[in-house]
């Protein structure tokens, strides 16, 4: 009999294969049902959009067929955390070497493994003998090593720390073709405020610069920022404009999310609350974003749980750590963005589908402009700066001289 766990896990390969089961001769072979099968994404249990190859379908499909609903679950091998494949002599060497040796690391007891003739380097793998190491605490200093449970915390003020993160939104269709919408959202941590938040079309560093500039306008810049090591936050460019700000940038150490679960449980709310409601989102992505503005404005003046009272309470009721930039200060040259272009024969570089004329620039270089990143017109190129101009192609042949 399977766990509840593994019960949900075969329902839910039962509801992806189960058209499978009933197809008539209208609906095409096997293997075209299983390849238009294989072009949708589902969403998983843990709330993530997956897709599937035909093979594996096929392979769920034989497995129901052969054994019906509990062979569709996952059983965990009968052998896990034995190690079989590693042979008794070489694990005996392993043990023997660590006590003699307790500095030594794991790769060079494995080259004295290849030195007397007890491993070939190809059976058992190299990482197998890695994990045997880990499982069999063989690492050179096994207790300065500290696993530390994650514990819960919490700040007071406003500002102190804001964290950011992406969420999968729905699909809408753009020219006929479905695009994937994204919701990026930043969040206070000592109030559950949410700082900004909105859906996009692209999971990218631009919108996290446009984000987190407007933010930094509204509240001023925080004290710290928390991410994950997604490609947004891990770039140069977010690492520089923190730097300049005085921001401590945190990341999530990578596989263990710890202190990540705020932003997780106000995307679940956003799911639960919002896109997965009684009222369905709209299909353009103006309509998403007025409708999320809309249940925002109540998720900001409902009873918080773990607040005891609204996050627009609490954020008002403390002071904010935020720190204001000047009025003479400006922050948006701190935001523009890097690229290196080539220079065509017609003294114009090509950057996001436009023609920008520099004039002063020698045909067939590489030249660096910046950019702002949600002002794609607006162009510097050059150490000096200079503004591009946009190329006029009709402008130009009114004033071509023969």
């Amino acid at each position: 009999m399977t766990t509840p766990n593994e019960t949900d896990i075969a329902v839910w390969r039962f509801s992806i294969i189960s058209s499978l089961l009933h197809r008539t001769e209208d609906d095409g072979t096997l293997d075209s049902c299983l390849q238009k099968l294989a072009c949708r994404s589902f969403r998983r249990p843990d709330e993530r959009a997956v897709s599937f190859s035909p093979e594996t379908l096929r392979k769920w499909l034989y497995r129901y067929r052969h054994g019906g609903l509990p062979a569709l679950g996952d059983r965990p091998k009968s052998n896990r955390g034995t190690h079989a494949s590693v042979p008794g002599n070489v694990a005996d060497h392993l043990h023997k070497l660590r006590q003699e040796h307790p500095r030594w690391t794991v790769a060079r007891m494995l080259c004295e493994l290849v030195k007397e003739g007890l491993w070939d380097r190809k059976n058992p793998s190299q990482a197998t003998l890695y994990r045997f190491a880990s499982t069999m605490n063989l690492h050179r200093d096994p207790h300065l090593v500290q696993h530390s449970p994650a514990k819960p915390f919490a700040y007071q003020e406003f500002g102190q720390l804001w964290s950011a993160d992406f969420l999968h939104g729905p699909k809408i269709r753009i020219k006929g073709k479905k695009r994937k919408t994204y919701l990026h959202a930043i969040i206070d941590d000592a109030s559950r405020y949410v700082v900004r938040a909105g859906f996009f079309l692209a999971e990218d560093t631009e919108v996290l610069m446009k984000e987190l500039m407007i933010a930094i306008r509204q509240h001023g810049f925080p004290i710290r920022f928390y991410t994950d090591n997604g490609a947004c936050y891990a770039s140069r460019h977010l690492k520089f404009v923190c730097a300049n700000l005085g921001i401590h940038l945190i990341h999530t150490p990578p596989g263990k999310p710890r202190g990540r679960g705020k932003i997780e449980r106000f995307f679940r709310t956003v799911r639960d609350g919002y896109l997965e409601g009684d009222k369905p989102p709209a299909r353009t992505l103006d309509g998403i974003n007025d409708g999320f503005r809309q249940w925002l404005s109540w998720y900001h003046k409902r009873i918080h749980s773990s607040l005891g009272c609204s996050p627009l309470q609490k954020r008002l009721s403390r002071p904010s750590c935020c720190k204001q930039l000047p009025e003479s200060v400006a922050i948006e040259p701190l935001f523009r963005m890097k690229r290196r272009c080539r220079v065509y024969l017609n003294n114009t570089i090509r950057f996001k589908k436009r023609s920008f004329e520099v004039p002063d620039a020698l045909p067939g270089d590489r030249l660096d402009i910046w950019f702002m990143p949600w002002e794609p017109d607006l162009v510097w190129y050059g150490p000096e700066m200079k503004p591009a101009k946009q190329a006029d192609i009709y402008q130009n042949a009114q004033n071509y001289k023969r």
